[in-house]
């Protein structure tokens, strides 16, 4: 082993050990002090040489964790990786020094019976991750990820709401509070864990801004959405009459000791599903992420680009924006075709 690969390991047991204990912040701060530290250092094998643990593959994935959350992954991002690598690894009943392309599609192959294929091809990507980071560390000689193939995704037909099924959940009668929050999940197509994070001081009414950290972004990147004049009025009326000072933006009707608790991601869905029943509309179809989608499909019906689009989902790239959020609608078709044909 040189004395290059010496430090490496011994950087990521020292990252590994305090990974638990530290933001992403000051674990990129401890990182840097350690490199700088052992620059200039000749490391001696006797001194450094790490537990035959770093030979078990548990161990390894602590320290895979620990790197990706030294690069800003979310918690829910990496929770996703561990649980497809555990899933692997029992299943191959190998470690990871050992593991080859065979076991890798032997694996996809068996869980294709089980879930579906864009399922099926995020945890390929799971695993290519792992083992590219395995690889590029000098850990193994050959990536078995990386010569098998993509799975070709479904066709998944994307729910979202009618205009005419908009119109009917905005007319149905409720509380100040639910029909604040049914204007503004139209108006921003946040995701639920989002809303169920935010406070009142998120929110600008002046400006129509409401500006928080993204669930799903890295390196705790702000994100910008906005109310339009609805959402705008009802969240300033419903702000208005509450008469506690709980920090979050939407709280509980039910008092506890005197008090409302912040709403939490059952309790939104629970509004949703509500409001969407009286509606008309199957329990079924009344999710937050509908109202999540049917925001995205409207702004691409009013020619809105997908650029925009993505910032506006909080999406890393414009291919998951238009693959799971936006219809194509009939309509939005037929008016590209106008354009490029008819005016031809």
């Amino acid at each position: 082993m040189t004395d290059k690969d010496m430090k490496e390991q011994v950087i990521n047991n020292i990252i590994c050990a305090m990974s638990p204990v530290m933001e992403t912040m000051r674990l990129q701060m401890l990182e840097g002090a350690v490199r700088g530290a052992l620059h200039g250092m000749q490391l001696v094998k006797e001194c450094t040489e790490l537990s035959t643990e770093m030979d078990d593959t548990r161990y390894i994935l602590e320290c895979f964790a620990a790197n990706k959350k030294l690069e800003g992954c979310t918690e829910l991002t990496l929770d996703q990786y561990l649980r497809t690598a555990r899933r692997f690894f029992l299943q191959a009943g190998k470690g990871y020094k050992y593991i080859t392309k065979d076991d890798v599609k032997y694996y996809l192959a068996l869980r294709s019976q089980q879930v579906r294929p864009n399922t099926l091809n995020n945890e390929k990507r799971n695993l290519s991750s792992l083992f590219t980071w395995l690889h590029d560390e000098g850990m193994i000689e050959k990536n078995p990820v990386k010569p098998v193939k993509g799975i070709r995704g479904e066709d998944v037909e994307i729910k979202y709401f009618s205009v005419e099924e908009e119109i009917a959940i905005r007319d149905v009668p409720c509380s100040l509070r639910d029909r604040a929050v049914i204007a503004f999940l139209f108006s921003t197509g946040v995701r639920v864990g989002e809303l169920s994070q935010m406070d009142r001081i998120h929110v600008d009414m002046l400006k129509g801004t409401v500006v928080f950290r993204g669930e799903k972004s890295r390196k705790g990147k702000f994100r910008t959405v906005y109310l339009d004049t609805r959402a705008r009025r009802y969240l300033a009326e419903y702000l208005a009459g509450r008469k506690d000072a709980h920090p979050a933006l939407f709280v509980t009707e039910r008092l506890y000791n005197g008090q409302p608790k912040r709403i939490h991601k059952a309790g939104y869905e629970a509004i949703t599903h509500r409001v969407c029943e009286q509606a008309g509309i199957l329990r079924e179809k009344g999710t937050v992420h509908v109202f999540r989608r049917t925001f995205a499909t409207r702004l691409a019906d009013r020619n809105c680009p997908i650029e925009v689009i993505q910032e506006l989902m909080g999406h890393s790239d414009s291919g998951t924006t238009s693959r799971h959020y936006i219809e194509k609608s009939s309509r939005r078709t037929q008016a590209v075709w106008e354009q490029y044909v008819l005016s031809a």
